[in-house]
Protein backbone atom coordinates (compact mmCIF):
# COMPACT_ATOMS: atom_id res chain seq x y z
CA UNK A 1 0.00 0.00 0.00
CA UNK A 2 1.60 3.43 -1.13
CA UNK A 3 0.90 6.04 1.30
CA UNK A 4 0.25 9.62 -0.11
CA UNK A 5 1.19 12.83 1.49
CA UNK A 6 0.59 16.34 -0.17
CA UNK A 7 1.49 18.93 2.09
CA UNK A 8 2.94 21.23 -0.72
CA UNK A 9 4.48 23.58 1.46
CA UNK A 10 4.37 26.90 -0.79
CA UNK A 11 0.57 26.68 -0.87
CA UNK A 12 0.41 27.29 2.67
CA UNK A 13 0.19 31.18 1.73
CA UNK A 14 -2.49 32.95 0.15
CA UNK A 15 0.46 34.02 -2.47
CA UNK A 16 1.86 30.79 -3.27
CA UNK A 17 2.80 30.79 -7.26
CA UNK A 18 5.44 29.11 -9.01
CA UNK A 19 6.56 31.05 -12.34
CA UNK A 20 8.20 29.85 -15.39
CA UNK A 21 10.06 31.58 -17.71
CA UNK A 22 11.56 31.06 -20.88
CA UNK A 23 14.94 30.54 -19.31
CA UNK A 24 14.18 30.37 -15.29
CA UNK A 25 11.76 29.19 -12.93
CA UNK A 26 10.95 31.27 -9.58
CA UNK A 27 8.90 30.60 -6.13
CA UNK A 28 6.73 33.40 -4.44
CA UNK A 29 5.51 32.69 -0.48
CA UNK A 30 4.44 35.42 1.19
CA UNK A 31 5.33 38.64 -0.84
CA UNK A 32 9.29 36.94 -1.16
CA UNK A 33 10.69 35.20 -4.56
CA UNK A 34 13.12 32.74 -4.31
CA UNK A 35 15.20 31.13 -7.94
CA UNK A 36 14.75 27.67 -8.32
CA UNK A 37 17.22 25.55 -7.12
CA UNK A 38 18.07 24.18 -10.99
CA UNK A 39 18.15 27.38 -12.26
CA UNK A 40 21.08 28.70 -9.92
CA UNK A 41 23.13 25.51 -10.14
CA UNK A 42 22.80 26.57 -13.99
CA UNK A 43 25.73 28.81 -13.22
CA UNK A 44 27.77 25.84 -11.77
CA UNK A 45 30.18 23.73 -14.16
CA UNK A 46 28.64 20.86 -15.55
CA UNK A 47 32.28 18.97 -15.86
CA UNK A 48 34.38 17.63 -18.56
CA UNK A 49 31.79 15.21 -19.62
CA UNK A 50 29.11 17.56 -20.47
CA UNK A 51 32.04 19.96 -22.15
CA UNK A 52 33.04 16.62 -24.29
CA UNK A 53 29.26 16.35 -25.42
CA UNK A 54 28.65 19.93 -26.00
CA UNK A 55 31.70 20.25 -28.64
CA UNK A 56 31.00 16.90 -30.21
CA UNK A 57 27.43 17.75 -30.80
CA UNK A 58 27.56 21.12 -31.71
CA UNK A 59 24.60 23.12 -33.05
CA UNK A 60 21.99 19.70 -32.59
CA UNK A 61 23.06 20.80 -28.60
CA UNK A 62 20.04 22.39 -28.11
CA UNK A 63 17.35 20.15 -29.96
CA UNK A 64 19.14 17.33 -27.86
CA UNK A 65 18.57 18.92 -24.42
CA UNK A 66 14.77 19.91 -25.38
CA UNK A 67 14.58 16.13 -26.94
CA UNK A 68 15.94 14.75 -23.01
CA UNK A 69 13.90 17.46 -21.38
CA UNK A 70 10.79 16.12 -22.56
CA UNK A 71 11.27 12.57 -22.02
CA UNK A 72 12.62 13.03 -18.33
CA UNK A 73 8.99 14.73 -17.77
CA UNK A 74 7.34 11.52 -19.30
CA UNK A 75 9.00 9.85 -17.07
CA UNK A 76 8.43 11.65 -14.13
CA UNK A 77 4.80 11.97 -15.21
CA UNK A 78 4.73 7.93 -15.12
CA UNK A 79 5.93 8.01 -11.95
CA UNK A 80 3.57 9.79 -10.88
CA UNK A 81 0.74 7.93 -12.45
CA UNK A 82 2.38 5.15 -10.67
CA UNK A 83 2.17 6.74 -7.07
CA UNK A 84 -1.75 7.11 -7.88
CA UNK A 85 -1.98 3.31 -8.38
CA UNK A 86 -2.99 3.93 -12.20
CA UNK A 87 -1.89 0.87 -14.60
CA UNK A 88 0.63 1.73 -16.89
CA UNK A 89 1.09 -0.10 -20.35
CA UNK A 90 3.95 0.03 -23.27
CA UNK A 91 1.89 -1.20 -25.68
CA UNK A 92 -1.34 0.71 -27.03
CA UNK A 93 -4.65 -1.16 -27.62
CA UNK A 94 -3.31 -1.69 -31.06
CA UNK A 95 -0.13 -3.40 -30.22
CA UNK A 96 1.60 -0.02 -30.46
CA UNK A 97 4.58 1.69 -28.17
CA UNK A 98 3.15 4.37 -26.35
CA UNK A 99 6.90 5.51 -25.81
CA UNK A 100 9.82 4.97 -27.09
CA UNK A 101 11.65 2.24 -25.34
CA UNK A 102 14.07 4.07 -23.52
CA UNK A 103 11.54 5.80 -21.62
CA UNK A 104 9.71 2.82 -20.85
CA UNK A 105 13.05 1.08 -19.71
CA UNK A 106 13.60 4.01 -17.20
CA UNK A 107 10.47 4.02 -16.08
CA UNK A 108 10.97 0.08 -15.15
CA UNK A 109 14.03 0.46 -13.43
CA UNK A 110 12.21 3.23 -10.87
CA UNK A 111 9.47 0.33 -10.23
CA UNK A 112 12.58 -2.34 -9.94
CA UNK A 113 14.00 0.32 -7.43
CA UNK A 114 10.58 0.83 -5.78
CA UNK A 115 9.83 -2.86 -5.25
CA UNK A 116 13.37 -3.97 -4.21
CA UNK A 117 13.67 -1.71 -1.23
CA UNK A 118 9.89 -1.10 -0.69
CA UNK A 119 10.05 2.39 0.72
CA UNK A 120 7.33 4.27 2.50
CA UNK A 121 6.19 7.10 0.22
CA UNK A 122 5.90 10.62 2.40
CA UNK A 123 6.14 13.53 -0.79
CA UNK A 124 6.31 13.36 -4.10
CA UNK A 125 6.62 16.51 -6.53
CA UNK A 126 6.86 18.56 -3.30
CA UNK A 127 7.56 22.35 -3.26
CA UNK A 128 9.96 23.20 -0.34
CA UNK A 129 11.57 26.75 -0.15
CA UNK A 130 14.44 27.64 1.97
CA UNK A 131 14.78 31.04 3.79
CA UNK A 132 18.36 30.76 4.80
CA UNK A 133 19.51 30.10 1.14
CA UNK A 134 16.72 32.10 0.06
CA UNK A 135 16.00 29.31 -2.99
CA UNK A 136 13.15 27.16 -3.53
CA UNK A 137 12.32 23.85 -5.77
CA UNK A 138 10.08 20.38 -6.17
CA UNK A 139 11.74 17.42 -4.68
CA UNK A 140 10.58 14.44 -6.75
CA UNK A 141 10.23 12.07 -4.01
CA UNK A 142 10.86 11.92 0.32
CA UNK A 143 9.92 8.66 1.61
CA UNK A 144 12.10 6.30 4.44
CA UNK A 145 13.62 3.38 3.47
CA UNK A 146 14.25 0.52 6.48
CA UNK A 147 18.09 -0.14 6.34
CA UNK A 148 19.58 -2.07 9.27
CA UNK A 149 16.36 -2.08 11.28
CA UNK A 150 16.46 1.47 11.25
CA UNK A 151 13.70 3.61 8.76
CA UNK A 152 15.57 6.64 7.41
CA UNK A 153 14.31 10.08 5.57
CA UNK A 154 15.47 9.73 2.08
CA UNK A 155 15.19 12.77 -0.26
CA UNK A 156 15.52 11.46 -3.74
CA UNK A 157 15.81 13.43 -7.25
CA UNK A 158 14.75 11.85 -10.20
CA UNK A 159 17.53 11.58 -12.89
CA UNK A 160 17.63 10.60 -16.51
CA UNK A 161 20.41 11.88 -18.33
CA UNK A 162 23.27 10.27 -19.68
CA UNK A 163 26.15 11.06 -17.10
CA UNK A 164 25.92 12.17 -13.25
CA UNK A 165 26.76 15.53 -12.92
CA UNK A 166 28.42 17.05 -9.56
CA UNK A 167 25.48 19.08 -9.39
CA UNK A 168 23.08 16.68 -8.67
CA UNK A 169 24.80 16.08 -5.23
CA UNK A 170 24.52 19.88 -4.85
CA UNK A 171 20.70 19.87 -5.68
CA UNK A 172 19.88 17.05 -3.40
CA UNK A 173 22.02 18.75 -0.56
CA UNK A 174 20.36 21.85 -0.97
CA UNK A 175 16.84 19.55 -1.34
CA UNK A 176 17.37 18.48 1.84
CA UNK A 177 17.96 22.06 3.63
CA UNK A 178 14.89 23.24 2.29
CA UNK A 179 12.75 20.60 3.94
CA UNK A 180 14.57 20.18 7.60
CA UNK A 181 13.32 23.94 7.12
CA UNK A 182 10.46 23.31 6.00
CA UNK A 183 9.15 20.93 7.95
CA UNK A 184 11.58 20.74 11.06
CA UNK A 185 12.56 17.18 10.29
CA UNK A 186 16.19 15.59 9.58
CA UNK A 187 16.97 14.16 6.25
CA UNK A 188 19.08 10.88 6.59
CA UNK A 189 20.26 10.68 3.19
CA UNK A 190 20.20 12.40 -0.16
CA UNK A 191 20.12 10.23 -3.32
CA UNK A 192 19.46 10.37 -6.92
CA UNK A 193 17.42 7.27 -8.45
CA UNK A 194 19.87 7.22 -12.02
Amino acid sequence: MIKKSYNRILEISDDHKQITLPDSRYYRRNGEFYPSITYVLQAYPKGKYFEDWLKKVGYSAEWIVKKAAEEGTEVHEMIEEYFEGKELKYLNDNGHPRMAPHVWQMFLRFVDFWETYKPTLVETEVSLFSDVLQVAGTCDLVCEIEIDGKMERWVIDFKTSNHLQTTYDLQGAVYAQCYEECYGMKVDRVGVLW
